[in-house]
C-alpha cells in the first residue's frame, strides 16, 4: 500500500497590509497619548483599540499568513498582535476595570519584563528583517528602541521622563513608517506592481536552498 502526501495550498489574498495596517493604527493612538496629544491618563479608549486593533487584527493577519507559509510574517504579527492584547489587559487591570483586588496586587514592573522580554525577541526578528524590505526594516528598529525606552522608564533606569518621550515618537514614527508599507503593500497587490518603492532585501545572510518535493512513500 502507498501513502501519498498531499499538501494543500493557501490560494488567498496577501493579509500583511491588513496586519500592519492594524499595528500603525494603535500605535498612532498610542503615541498620542505618550506625548500627551491626548490625556496621558485616559487609556480607557487604548483598552479597546489595543485588543481591536493592535490585537485581533494582526492575530488574524498572522493566522493567514502562517496557512501561506510566510514564517515572517506569521510570527511578527502574531507575536505583537498577542502583545497588544497583554497591553489592552493590563492597562484594564491597572485602571481597575477588572476589579480593585487585581489593582490593588498589580506590580507595573513586571510590565518593565515584558518589554525586556519582546526586546531580546524584536532583535532576533530585526536580523530576519534585512531580508524583506525596507519600511519592514526602519520598523523593526525603532521597535528596538520602543521597547528599550519602555523597559528603562518601567524600571525608572536613567532620566525616565527624555525616555518616555523618546518612546513617544519612536512610537509615532512606526505608525507613519507602517502606513507607508500598507500603502506600498496594498498598491502592489492591487495593481499588480510597485507604486510605493519598498527597497529590495539586503541579502547579508543567504536563505538555505528549498527543500525537495515530498516523494510517495511504501509502508
Amino acid at each position: 500500500m502507498s501513502v501519498q502526501e498531499v499538501k494543500v495550498a493557501y490560494t488567498g489574498a496577501d493579509p500583511t497590509a491588513f496586519g500592519v495596517m492594524g499595528l500603525s493604527l494603535i500605535c498612532f493612538v498610542a503615541s498620542s497619548s505618550k506625548l500627551s496629544f491626548t490625556d496621558p491618563k485616559a487609556t480607557g479608549l487604548l483598552v479597546i483599540w489595543a485588543a481591536l486593533l493592535g490585537g485581533i487584527v494582526q492575530i488574524i493577519a498572522a493566522m493567514i499568513d502562517f496557512k501561506k507559509g510566510n514564517v515572517f510574517g506569521g510570527t511578527v504579527l502574531g507575536a505583537y498582535g498577542f502583545f497588544w492584547v497583554g497591553m489592552a489587559f493590563s492597562w484594564a487591570t491597572l485602571n481597575g476595570m477588572l476589579g480593585e483586588g487585581m489593582k490593588a496586587v498589580a506590580d507595573p514592573k513586571q510590565l518593565g519584563v515584558v518589554f525586556v522580554g519582546y526586546l531580546i525577541f524584536s532583535l532576533f526578528i530585526t536580523i530576519a528583517s534585512f531580508e524583506t524590505n525596507v519600511p519592514f526594516i526602519i520598523i523593526l528598529l525603532l521597535i528596538d528602541v520602543l521597547f528599550f525606552t519602555l523597559a528603562c522608564v518601567s524600571f525608572k533606569w536613567g532620566p525616565v521622563a527624555l525616555y518616555a518621550q523618546i518612546a513617544g515618537w519612536t512610537e509615532f514614527a512606526i505608525s507613519l513608517v507602517g502606513f507607508y508599507a500598507v500603502g506600498g503593500i496594498f498598491f502592489k497587490n492591487f495593481y499588480g506592481r510597485d507604486i510605493l518603492p519598498m527597497g529590495a532585501p539586503m541579502g547579508l545572510i543567504k536563505k538555505a536552498a528549498p527543500a525537495p518535493a515530498a516523494r510517495t512513500k511504501s509502508v
